[in-house]
Parts: structure tokens; C-alpha cells; sequence
């Protein structure tokens, strides 16, 4: 393979950017800037793949807020960036470490490359900010590597200023590296489902909705829920008196991922990682922008309500052991795509 001369900037920050990543920086061998956003989260994926990342912003403060965190990260990552002078910085996703680096590309006049560009779900408010983020961004980019043909769809309709290409998603190459790796027996001896809950817009009705039925659902199945930190979510445990279990590191995450029956999530990352093992999955959520999903047959969204809530759980409970008839986000081979386009750009 040819190898990539120019200078790559890579800007990481949470756990989800250096997951995704990762297949691309085997094989690019970036300059890695880490901002810290997600500190302990980003540092064990960081460890999972082995990555150094050549600058660590270390932004992460205690109950930050957005808004200081975009301020002090322009800021910072500014003055390496003046530095170092790369030829192209890539961002990920919809991340508030994608946003920094979007902008700051855009204000030095640095080409920006967008990986997972135009997910939509047509609703600022839903995720929010993420949606606004991963917009705005698109916007900015002269690079955008989207995931699905809806994503090149969205790109479209909304005219970016940049090249499309379409490669997949590169969560499956990741995915990919560490199947090998997960264990063929089961973390528990008995039957369970696993369950997440973290998004901001969940946190007020939909939180005490959803918890609520997690409490009568324990009662017929194990629940495995690794609770977030969050002091929202803490609060909300406590007064429905849930059994959880500490954060798992990704590794375990996929290894309790690989055994369930089922997954009850509002993460958009795990429905991107559960037809990599033919898990149905009911997303507690109102919209989505992984629409592609939804299309699987394994998949079911929810409107929040009780009564669709359980609705849904019964239907997904009694699926038959179907798989996935393909992945909709691809074939684990998203970063040669992707390696490949960027040298055919350099010739």
C-alpha cells in the first residue's frame, strides 16, 4: 500500500473517536491530538489499541459545561495546530471535540475531513446538541466520508461544499480487530438483558418512564445495567431502586453485547455495534439517525410512551433467532476505502 506522505491530523476525545478511528490510524499513522473530553473513557480505548496521541489538551473539567469546553478547546488546540501546520485535520462524528476541530480547521483554512458525516435525524432537538454539531460540521468539510447511501443522501439534499464519498462505517472494522477476542461463554449463568440509558433529552419524563418499566421488566429477566455517572441518571437509580453494575470498560461491553438476548438502548453508537452480533436492539429513543437500522427487521424505535414501550419489548422478546440479512454500516473494510480515496487525492 502506498503510504500517505502529507500530514494527517487526527483530533480524539472521546471513546467513540478513538474506536473508530483506530482502523484509520493503522494505517494513515496520524499526528493524534487528543483534547481530553472524555478523559478516562477515551484513555482505556486509548489502551485497548495501543494509540499515543502526540498532544493531549487534557480539557476535561469537572461538571464542565459545553460552552467552556468549545472556548478553552479552540483555544488550545489552536496554538498546536499553529505549530505543527498539518495538510488535512479529520474530525469524527458529532462530538463536541468534532465541532472544535471543525472549527478551528475552518478558521486556519486547514482542509477538514468529516469520518461518519451525514447522519440526520431532522430534529435539533433530538439528539441534542449532536445534531446541530454533526450540521454544522458537514457544512465546514472539504472531505465527507459518509457511512450509508441515506448519509450521502442528507449530504446532498443540504448541498455541502465538499466530496462525497460513500465507505461505511468504520465501527465495523473496529469491531472487526476485537470479536477474536471476546469470550464464547456467557459473563452470566442465566438469561439477560442489556440495558443503557444516558442522552440528555431523556433525562426529565423519559428517564422516570423508562425506568419505571425497567423495574417491572427485572422482574422477569435479568437486567444488566451499567449505569452511567451521570448525577441525572445516579438520582433517577436511586428512586426506582435498580440493580446496576459499574461502567464496563469496551472490551467487556461487547463481551456482555455478544451473550444478551436482547439490547434497550438510546445510544447511538450501540446501534451501530449490535448487528455485528445479531442482536435485536429496541432504541429508547424517539427519532433516530441511523435510520438503516430500522430497516434490519432487529430493530425497533420507540415513542417513549409506556404503553409503545411495552408494546415493543414484547415484540422483540419473541423475535426468532434471526440475523441480520447484511450490516447496514458494512464490511469491516471502511478504512481501506477510505486510505484509498485519500491517495488517489494525492496523485
Amino acid at each position: 500500500m502506498k503510504q500517505i506522505e502529507n500530514k494527517e491530523c487526527f483530533i480524539l476525545g472521546t471513546r467513540p473517536d478513538v474506536i473508530k478511528m483506530a482502523p484509520l490510524i493503522y494505517k494513515i499513522k496520524p499526528l493524534i491530538i487528543n483534547t481530553g473530553q472524555h478523559k478516562e473513557l477515551a484513555d482505556e480505548a486509548l489502551d485497548i489499541f495501543k494509540i499515543k496521541p502526540h498532544y493531549n489538551l487534557e480539557l476535561m473539567k469537572y461538571n464542565h459545561d459545553v460552552i467552556s469546553l468549545i472556548s478553552r478547546g479552540m483555544h488550545e488546540l489552536n496554538k498546536i495546530i499553529s505549530i505543527i501546520e498539518p495538510k488535512r485535520i479529520w474530525v469524527l462524528g458529532d462530538t463536541t471535540t468534532a465541532l472544535i476541530g471543525a472549527y478551528v480547521a475552518y478558521l486556519n483554512k486547514i482542509e477538514l475531513v468529516h469520518v461518519e458525516a451525514g447522519l440526520r435525524s431532522h430534529d435539533m432537538n433530538n439528539p441534542y446538541p449532536e445534531e446541530m454539531f454533526r450540521t454544522q460540521i458537514d457544512m465546514l468539510s472539504d472531505i465527507l466520508f459518509a457511512p450509508t447511501a441515506n448519509a450521502v443522501k442528507n449530504l446532498k439534499r443540504e448541498k455541502v461544499k465538499g466530496k462525497i464519498y460513500k465507505v461505511g462505517n468504520t465501527i465495523v472494522d473496529a469491531l472487526e480487530m476485537i470479536k477474536p477476542s471476546l469470550s464464547g461463554v456467557s459473563p452470566l449463568n442465566e438469561k439477560y438483558v442489556l440495558f443503557t440509558m444516558h442522552r440528555r433529552e431523556s433525562f426529565d419524563k423519559d428517564i422516570n418512564t423508562v425506568f419505571s418499566i425497567i423495574k417491572q421488566l427485572s422482574s422477569k429477566i435479568k437486567i444488566v445495567f451499567p449505569a452511567h455517572l451521570n448525577p441525572k441518571v445516579q438520582e433517577a437509580v436511586k428512586k426506582y431502586q435498580l440493580e446496576t453494575i459499574k461502567p464496563l470498560n469496551y472490551v467487556d461491553f461487547l463481551w456482555y453485547l455478544k451473550h444478551c438476548e436482547y439490547v434497550m438502548s438510546d445510544s447511538g453508537g450501540i446501534q451501530e455495534e449490535v448487528p455485528s452480533f445479531n442482536k435485536p436492539i429496541l432504541i429508547l429513543r424517539k427519532t433516530t439517525e441511523r435510520q438503516e437500522i430500522l430497516n434490519s427487521g432487529l430493530a425497533y424505535l420507540t415513542s417513549l410512551e409506556e404503553e409503545d414501550i411495552l408494546n415493543k419489548i414484547d415484540i422483540i422478546s419473541n423475535l426468532s433467532k434471526e440475523e441480520y440479512v447484511r450490516n447496514p454500516f458494512g464490511n469491516g473494510d471502511s478504512a481501506q476505502k477510505i486510505v484509498n480515496i485519500i491517495n488517489e487525492i494525492h496523485k
